[in-house]
This record gives C-alpha cells, structure tokens and sequence, in this order.
C-alpha cells in the first residue's frame, strides 16, 4: 500500500511538471486607476505595482500602493514614476489585506486612486 501511494504521488508530480498543469501565479487582489496598478500576491506576501506612463522630471505623474491590514498594520509600496516595482510586506497569515494604487501629478493637482480590493493572506 505504502508503495502504491508513493508511486501514485510521484506520477501526479510527474504530470503537473511535464503539462504544466500547476496553477499560475495570479493577483489575489488587484487595483487600477488608468495610470497605474497593484497586485498583492498571498504566496509570498507580494505587492506589484505597475505605473504605466514614464516622466522623468520629479513631482510629475508617480503612482504608489497603499495597503492596510485586518489586524493594523498599513503601508506603502514605492512611489514609481515608470515601469515595475515589487515590495514584499511580510503580511499574518490567514488574515486581510486591503490595497489599493494612487497616482499623484505636481503638488498642487488631486491624487487619483483605485478602488480598494480586498483578499485573504
């Protein structure tokens, strides 16, 4: 019987790898406000955000992740003014996590945000 189990286990490992069956990577909660994004990643704790339009000049258009958690803990991941940045927060497991993207344009302009979302860490 012990065999048995052990051969049937290896066999489904054996299929996951070679069809590639295993589940991909996807966002568990994820924000979008037109100039940039945020995705909390539960495996690993991990918040991408993306701004989508490139400025050089400091104080232009830079987005940013704003994050909070059932149980206190709030945060910000990055203030990106182009491409891809990632922050690992190291977030309770088995809890909340609410987050959101907000892009800001000058000093003087509103800073526009998504909307909240919400996932289980």
């Amino acid at each position: 019987m012990k065999l048995f189990r052990t051969l049937a286990i290896s066999g489904a490992m054996v299929v996951a790898l070679v069809t590639g069956t295993a589940a991909p990577a996807s966002a568990d909660a994820y924000s979008y406000n037109g100039y940039g994004s945020a995705n909390f990643q539960s495996s690993g704790d991990y918040i991408t955000l993306t701004h989508y339009t490139y400025d050089p000049y400091p104080g232009y258009y830079a987005s940013y992740a704003e994050w909070y958690t059932d149980y206190g803990r709030t945060g910000i991941c990055g203030d990106n003014i182009g491409g891809r940045l990632g922050c690992n927060e190291d977030v309770a497991e088995k809890r909340w996590i609410s987050i959101r993207v907000c892009t800001r344009y000058g000093v003087f302009n509103a800073v526009t945000c998504g909307d909240w979302d919400t996932s289980r860490t």
